[in-house]
């Protein structure tokens, strides 16, 4: 009896099968920056600044780590394209990381946004309109790439789509162009 009893309860529960995470994977540093459009170290400079906020507490031992949530949600940023089975996750699972890595950037947009104070909104908006009839704007954003000498460590993380070396820089100014 007791070893049918056991014979059952094997059958039952088969072993979970775990997905084991590569922490170095297979990209060259170009290949990895057009996947992610991000560097290794700059993935490493958000893993270290959201892993309080996207660190899962659960009693399993296989929460998905920081690290792989952050490419999960840069990747699905950067495709431009509907939500797609990521790194063997389904969609629901790639949903909410998306969801908790858009909510965690923004908690911290404080740390790295700054918008003009109440005092200073009113002429700002009223220099755009009196511009271009725009109501409501606060400012103008524009990005460019800045040309540059290739520098001697890491001169491929340099390289831009049009296959120059720049830096990429991108700015905000008021209706008089001056920074914000």
């Amino acid at each position: 009896m007791a070893a049918r009893l056991l014979y059952d309860v094997q059958q039952r529960y088969k072993p979970r099968i775990y997905r084991e995470f590569l922490g170095a994977e297979p990209y060259t540093e170009s290949e990895f920056q057009a996947r992610y459009r991000f560097s290794k170290e700059s993935i490493q400079i958000l893993t270290n600044l959201l892993n309080d906020d996207l660190k899962r507490h659960t009693n399993r031992s296989h929460a998905i780590p920081v690290e792989t949530q952050i490419k999960i949600a840069l990747r699905y940023y950067a495709s431009g394209s509907f939500m797609q089975v990521t790194f063997g996750y389904d969609k629901s699972t790639v949903s909410r990381i998306i969801q908790a890595v858009t909510g965690a950037i923004s908690a911290h947009g404080a740390d790295f946004l700054r918008w003009p104070d109440e005092t200073t909104k009113p002429a700002i908006i009223n220099g755009f309109y009196n511009i271009a009839r725009f109501p409501c704007v606060i400012g103008a954003v524009d990005g460019t790439h800045i040309r540059i000498q290739a520098p001697s460590d890491n001169e491929y993380a340099f390289v831009n789509r049009k296959n120059f070396h720049s830096i990429n820089v991108q700015g905000i100014c008021d209706h008089e162009g001056k920074q914000m």
